[in-house]
This record gives C-alpha cells, sequence and structure tokens, in this order.
C-alpha cells in the first residue's frame, strides 16, 4: 500500500463509530489493500532459529517494543484535568478516587505520597496543584494499556536495508516470508491442540501502518480505561455521568493507538497482525513461511544451521541476498521444491 492508500485506511478507521463492529468492518475492509507477500526479519538466536523450527510466530506486548514512541498514547493532561478531575467536587467522588488510586498504585506510591492522598487534602488543592498529583498516575494508563496490545509485525518490503540492519543483525540473520494467498501453510486453529486456544476463538487482524507526525489523541480512550480499572480494582461504581462525558465506547482504540507510528518509519512499509483479545503470554501462532531470504553477510555456518531449522520446518524454497549490478539488494534462489 502507497502513503495514500494507508492515509485513506487510516482515516477511516478513525471515522468508525463503534456502535456495530460488524458493520465498521465491512466499511474498514476495502480500504486495506492486502500484499501478496509479507516479509518477517530476524537475527540468528536460539529463540528465532527455534520459532523457524517450529513455524511459530510469538505476539510481543506493546510495552516491550524497542521504540519507545511506538503505541504512544496521546494523553491531553490539561483536557483531564478539565473534563475529567473537575468531575470530583464532591468529597463523596473524591474518596472513590482515591481508594481506587492506592489500590491501583500502592506498590509504587510513597509513604508520603500516600499520606496527601487524603480527601481533606485535595479538596483544598487548586486545580493546577490537583493536576500535578494525578497527571503522572493518567500518564501511567500508557503502560497498562500498552500492556494488552499483543501483535506481530511484518513489512511489505523483503529488501527494506534499515530492517536488515535494525531486525536482521546487520544482514548476518534472515527473512521469512509468507505467503498470504497460500491458506495451507496457515495452521492455527487446524490442529487438535488449538481447541481451548484464545487466537481460535478470537482470531487476529491484519492491518497496515499509518505514518503521520499527527499523533492519535488517546485522551478520552485513557479516561475510560482509568474509571474501568478504578471501578474494578476499588469495587466501586462509578458514577455514569463521567462515562458520558467520555464520549468514548474504547472500541476500534486498540487498533487507532497501534496502528499509528511516526512519519520517520514511513520506508519500514509496516503491518501489522494484533490478536483480537487478550491472553496470557506467551501468546504464539503458527504459520508456515512460504521461503526465506539469507542475508548478505551470514556465515557459512550460520547459513547452514538456519536452511536446516527450514527444511525441518518444511521450509524448502530458499533465497540468498547480494547486491545487484544496479547496486540494489536483491536475492537469487538456491533451493526450491522438487
Amino acid at each position: 500500500m502507497n502513503s495514500d492508500e494507508r492515509t485513506l485506511f487510516w482515516n477511516t478507521l478513525c471515522s468508525l463509530s463503534g456502535k456495530d463492529r460488524n458493520q465498521d468492518i465491512e466499511k474498514l475492509l476495502p480500504t486495506i489493500k492486502t500484499p501478496k507477500f509479507l516479509y518477517r526479519y530476524r537475527p540468528v538466536s536460539m529463540r528465532s532459529l527455534e520459532a523457524l523450527r517450529t513455524n511459530k510466530l510469538y505476539f510481543s506486548s506493546a510495552n516491550y517494543y524497542d521504540d519507545p514512541f511506538d503505541t504512544f498514547l496521546h494523553i491531553d493532561i490539561e483536557a483531564v484535568r478539565r473534563g475529567f478531575l473537575n468531575s470530583f467536587q464532591t468529597p463523596e467522588r473524591i474518596g472513590v478516587v482515591i481508594e481506587g488510586v492506592k489500590l491501583l498504585f500502592g506498590n509504587t506510591l510513597t509513604e508520603e505520597q500516600r499520606s496527601q492522598l487524603t480527601v481533606e487534602n485535595l479538596t483544598q488543592l487548586s486545580s493546577q496543584d490537583m493536576l500535578e498529583k494525578f497527571s503522572y498516575i493518567v500518564l501511567g494508563f500508557r503502560d497498562i494499556i500498552k500492556k494488552d496490545i499483543l501483535s506481530v509485525c511484518f513489512s511489505e518490503n523483503g529488501f527494506n536495508e534499515v530492517l536488515w540492519l535494525k531486525y536482521a543483525d546487520q544482514h548476518k540473520g534472515f527473512v521469512q516470508i509468507y505467503d498470504l494467498q497460500n491458506d495451507d501453510n496457515f495452521l492455527c486453529g487446524k490442529q487438535a491442540k488449538c481447541e481451548n486456544c484464545g487466537i481460535k476463538k478470537c482470531g487476529t487482524s491484519l492491518y497496515p501502518i499509518c505514518y503521520s507526525d499527527k499523533p492519535y489523541d488517546a485522551t478520552n480512550f485513557a479516561k475510560l480505561v482509568m474509571l474501568h480499572t478504578i471501578a474494578q480494582n476499588a469495587g466501586v461504581t462509578i458514577p455514569q455521568q463521567l462515562y458520558d462525558g467520555i464520549g468514548c465506547t474504547g472500541v476500534w482504540e486498540y487498533e487507532r493507538t497501534s496502528l499509528i507510528k511516526k512519519k520517520c518509519h514511513e520506508y519500514d512499509q509496516e503491518w501489522r497482525m494484533i490478536a483480537n483479545c487478550q491472553m496470557k503470554q506467551p501468546v504464539m501462532m503458527e504459520w508456515i513461511p512460504s521461503g526465506i531470504i539469507l542475508g548478505l553477510r551470514m556465515s557459512v555456518e550460520e547459513e547452514n544451521l538456519v536452511v536446516s531449522m527450514a527444511k525441518e520446518a518444511g521450509i524448502t524454497t530458499i533465497y540468498k541476498s547480494y547486491i545487484n549490478s544496479r547496486n540494489q539488494l536483491d536475492a537469487y534462489l538456491v533451493s526450491a521444491d522438487q
């Protein structure tokens, strides 16, 4: 997908109401131009070799991404103060928030911080002081939200020089090729052991990443998660008017926060497969690659090791990368299905 197509997908995603997910999907799907192949860049390591041998793809939690700005929730703290904290104008409501905060962050709060979290203290604070007290708590919900987003990352370009450097150990790793038109290679849900798997029950969704320097405003989503979490952990009932004031249903918010990255990453041409439900990690799926590309700088020993793991997994189409006569990264066929 080119930049305009990805922008159309993103604008459509942001326009979805969330009232009827099936109708939303019917509106969103025509904007997704799925390529025939996707590529996954890998270093040569014990973990990646075992995953290659067993045809496993492991989902990563967003709070472990190497890029701190990936799935970074833009939260407008001033809007939180105006729209959320100002709603707690009675001692009873402030007390609900205090108990929820202590339960959520009790292990990380210092004794001084805990002693300051009283109804008497907070009712005497100015709005600016209250903002300072709660801003670090609200921002802490970034990690709470990110840990529940599980995904696997791909590129639609198997010869991306930056990705070869960054994720394939400076051309000493390899790339796994996935054929999106080969359903036989997709093993998830087709085996007896899949019966109770969350991936089979809830499925996964594959989306393109949109690139923009304008962040998605996740303020209302963060407030919604904060209300839900306080209500659940503190065992209290949050006044409905607070939910009404947020104007956020939570539907599509995980996708919106996960599927936008800064413009400087546009060259990656990234796609992301997202798990459609929360599961206890490790979370993985089984998908046989249609082939692999060996890195330009791999040693003979590393090549032999990767090829042996690939063949054990049933992968027989092997390419070797090289620099062609146009000074571009390319690959030639080493072996293929007989």
